[in-house]
């Protein structure tokens, strides 16, 4: 019965199995741009110690983006073999028509107690194309869905709201994509004649969903405008065309413009936004009126007390500094 045992667990790993599956996740049509995913799942028999990474594998008329996509566990049975399995996806895009291939390619990999394995991944391909009535490539925006919205700040140097020269207007413009990568949507605030500007930083960050998965993209840019006499400024309207890769058509999304009226400068000029204001409640002053009389009535009635304690210090000081004579030891 001992060796029964022994030949069945020297024997077991031997007929463990591995596999490796490849599949390309993407629309019957593909412009350049859109993203589309590549599936790697890891098949065993057993489990994977330590757990398989994310294969090396070449990608011509392509590149694989680096948005992180969550793993998932799968299972599958087939006949009394019950496979576990890791899948992992990738995002690969194409930024010119043609073909994304992914070439055949071997990869070895190995599970706890199991020799090395080779398994050879066939060749993927997606055919990649420009829509009809392309106007401008650098500026082609593929999304599954686009939002366009803006906020107008008026920032002025008095209180009355009166835009003159030297004030700020700040325009914030929100986009939000589904299924694109930030770098891809385009700049959409510009510099206008007539007034200075100072472009901030544009925000881009990735939009989640429940579990985590990258679901779009947003854009959030900041533009300042700094008139510098008087007249009127025009912030002229936004125009986005961008194509929508559900329902394969274009779309236009708009934003209005606005018209300020600008006044003449103050004439104290710059130096006015100086001018420091305080605005101290009368409370906070009478309790410190209070606290100052309070101290000086402390110390008045403490006179006393204060005086002794100066005296019993400077003699302790004498004394510790006033030589002593020593009988007998002095010549």
């Amino acid at each position: 019965m001992r060796f029964l045992w022994l030949f069945l667990l020297l024997a077991l790993p031997c007929h463990a199995a591995m596999t490796i599956t490849r599949e390309l996740i993407a629309p019957e049509q593909v412009v350049p741009g859109q993203p589309v995913r590549v599936a790697v799942t890891f098949w065993t028999d057993g489990w994977f110690n330590p757990p398989p990474s994310w294969p090396d594998f070449p990608v011509e008329n392509g590149d694989l983006l680096t948005t992180a996509i969550p793993n998932q566990l799968m299972t599958r049975r087939e006949g009394a073999t019950t496979w576990s399995g890791i899948r992992m996806e990738r995002q690969l895009a194409a930024w010119d028509q043609g073909v994304l291939r992914l070439p055949a390619h071997e990869i070895t990999f190995s599970a706890a107690g199991k020799a090395p394995v080779t398994v050879q991944l066939p060749p993927l391909e997606k055919r990649v194309a420009w829509p009809k009535d392309v106007q401008q490539p650098d500026r082609f925006l593929p999304a599954s869905r686009l939002t366009l919205s803006q906020q107008v700040n008026i920032h002025t140097t008095t209180n009355v709201k009166v835009l003159r020269a030297g004030d700020v207007i700040e325009r914030v413009v929100t986009i939000r994509a589904g299924d694109i990568s930030p770098v891809q949507i385009p700049q959409l605030l510009y510099a206008i004649p007539g007034s200075h500007t100072q472009r901030l930083t544009a925000q881009n960050s990735f939009i989640t969903s429940g579990r985590g998965e990258v679901d779009g993209a947003q854009r959030i840019e900041t533009l300042r405008y700094l008139p510098v006499s008087a007249g009127e400024i025009v912030l002229p309207p936004i125009k986005l065309r961008w194509w929508d890769t559900t329902h394969l058509q274009w779309h236009l999304a708009e934003l209005p413009g606005s018209r300020y009226t600008v006044s003449a400068a103050t004439r104290a000029g710059a130096e006015s936004v100086l001018k420091g204001k305080t605005n101290t409640p009368a409370g906070i002053i009478a309790l410190f009126i209070v606290l100052a009389i309070a101290g000086c009535a402390t110390l008045w009635f403490l006179r006393h007390t204060f005086r002794r304690s100066f005296y019993f210090v400077c003699n302790q000081y004498r004394r510790f500094w006033k030589p002593t004579a020593l009988p007998g030891q002095v010549p």
